[in-house]
């Protein structure tokens, strides 16, 4: 994603730590109860408030490079305009391109895609989807590997270092002469994008209050479309391959440096890692930017909460023995994968629809704007799963129809099912996290989310299939969107459901009464500290 999709953030003196503060101040022997860290931003800092919301912003608008990295290549791979130069008084009629000798058409600007650049025409265009599937694949990889260094070395280290990898990865391919040096730093560039989103969506929203993450964590994915819109407007000023991704890389350093100084690193993240203090002069830095009194003695210490002190997790492979659970698994790797190959093979094929490329990609951006926001207030109002079930349908009919229109029509019913695989993207992370109790909530989402990066990478396989038929991407991509909405009803609502903890209780959730509001449960089935996700609550990754 879709995914990640945002609210802002950008940085004031009273949320930086000052040069003259003494880290060692916050370093005390003190004989006060320690505190979690959602006990100390309900007590002290507050759940949301000014620093948060500009640190919010300052992380969160990662995404704006992040679509400009991924998507650049609707413009920089797309096929440009050309001309005949035949003398005859027919000049070259109704032949197609691959009809007409070397010598009787021309490109009209050489330097406009790699395509124009490279002649990636008739028998080469291939290489064109072969190259979008290795970004896919570099993708696949680097969301694995920058998630892990997220984890290791803090999140803000693995959002800063994804961007610079994309941003290397774009500015090699940008310098080459040569096709498949291309192709292989389109490895690279998919490799740092993969990181970007996980990085950016948990730095930006760990700080806040556990009633105010799932309402700003929906939001992030805004920026993803804000990166789209602009980078339609980038192209069309642009218009040459090699300076407008020369552009998007400077844009990608110009927002890290210029955010890297004012960007704290996540106080969650600090003390998991044993640092307490920097986690305690961040938040105290945080509570000052807000306007929170500090006690004389400054802030309680802090201590981790149960639920992160270790040993609360298993194996995914421990949920196979459990039928109900192991549906769930495949079920929503399908959708994640279906969501992934449609939304995508929507967003790169823009070229086909009528009218402007830059139009009608600007209009995708705005579609998905919209389309988060039907998610975010429909999956509680309606419930997750019919919710999930009509945007799915609305996608799949809407390909299905675009296939077969012509004109506006087909531009209008295509970003029609384009709004139903935004929303439907937008809302399978919190689905998905509800869906499976506490002890594989996140190996379930990642495991989705990693078989997601395969229908990425058939996506452009998929596209090229419209040199045989203009309408078989449509067709095709209709069709996977129907079978994840006939997929999707063999899962239950869990809006207003108390989430289990174990996995013998969510199968005793299951048997008790799938597809209830409410589940009944024996007591032993709450175990202490039942955890409940909050409204909204989830991680969407576009990318």
């Amino acid at each position: 994603m879709i995914a990640g999709r945002d609210e802002a953030w950008t940085t004031s003196r009273q949320m930086i730590i000052l040069p003259g503060d003494d880290e060692s101040s916050y370093h005390r022997d003190d004989s006060r109860d320690a505190l979690t860290v959602d006990e100390m931003l309900s007590l002290h800092v507050g759940g949301v408030g000014r620093a948060q919301v500009r640190h919010f912003m300052l992380a969160s608008v990662a995404w704006v490079p992040a679509a400009f990295l991924t998507l650049m290549s609707v413009f920089t791979e797309r096929n440009p305009a050309w001309r005949c130069t035949s003398i005859s008084p027919d000049g070259c009629g109704d032949n197609d391109i691959c009809d007409l000798r070397d010598d009787e058409w021309e490109w009209v600007s050489k330097p406009a895609s790699i395509v124009s650049e490279w002649n990636l025409i008739c028998d080469e265009q291939w290489k064109v989807s072969a190259s979008d599937s290795m970004f896919f694949l570099g993708f696949f990889f680097g969301a694995g590997m920058f998630g892990q260094l997220s984890d290791i070395s803090g999140r803000r280290t693995g959002m800063y270092t994804s961007l610079c990898v994309g941003g290397f990865g774009a500015a090699i391919s940008a310098a080459t002469f040569d096709f498949w040096e291309y192709f292989f730093a389109r490895f690279i560039i998919g490799f740092g994008v993969g990181g970007i989103g996980v990085s950016s969506f948990v730095l930006s929203t760990e700080p806040l209050g556990v009633d105010w993450r799932g309402v700003f964590g929906i939001a992030t994915q805004y920026w993803w479309a804000v990166g789209i819109c602009l980078n339609s407007g980038l192209a069309a000023l642009v218009t040459e391959w090699r300076a407008l991704t020369f552009l998007n890389v400077a844009l990608t350093l110009a927002y890290c440096l210029g955010s890297a100084p004012f960007l704290h690193e996540s106080p969650r993240w600090l003390l998991i890692a044993g640092k307490q203090d920097k986690a305690l002069k961040v938040l105290t830095a945080m509570a000052k930017g807000n306007g929170q009194e500090i006690p004389a003695d400054g802030l309680p210490p802090l201590k981790q909460s149960s639920s992160t002190s270790g040993g609360s997790t298993v194996s995914i492979r421990a949920l196979f023995p459990y039928p109900v659970l192991r549906l769930r698994l495949f079920a929503m790797s399908f959708i994640f994968v279906a969501n992934s190959m449609v939304y995508y093979g929507l967003s790169l094929n823009v070229g086909a629809l009528g009218g402007s490329i830059y139009w009608n990609n600007f209009l995708s951006g705005l579609v998905d704007m919209s389309s988060y926001a039907f998610a975010q207030v429909f999956v509680d109002v309606v419930g997750r799963n019919r919710t999930l079930k009509f945007c799915l349908g609305l996608a799949g009919v809407g390909c299905l129809v675009s296939g077969f229109a012509t004109g506006a029509a087909k531009t209008g019913v295509a970003l029609t099912g384009r709004f139903g695989i935004a929303a439907s993207f937008d809302i399978i992370f919190l689905y998905t996290a509800e869906l499976f109790p506490t002890v594989v909530r996140s190996a379930a989402v990642g495991i989705c989310s990693t078989v997601a990066r395969l229908g990425g990478i058939a996506a452009p396989q998929i596209i090229l299939l419209q040199s045989i038929t203009p309408s078989f991407p449509f067709l095709i991509f209709g069709s996977t969107a129907i079978a994840a909405y006939f997929t999707a009803t063999l899962l239950p609502e869990t809006k207003g459901v108390v989430l289990a903890e174990t996995l013998a209780g969510a199968a005793r959730q299951a048997e008790a009464g799938a597809n209830t509001r409410f589940y009944q449960l024996d007591a032993g089935d709450f175990e202490e500290d039942e955890e409940t996700l909050p409204q909204g609550s989830q991680q969407n990754e576009h990318i």
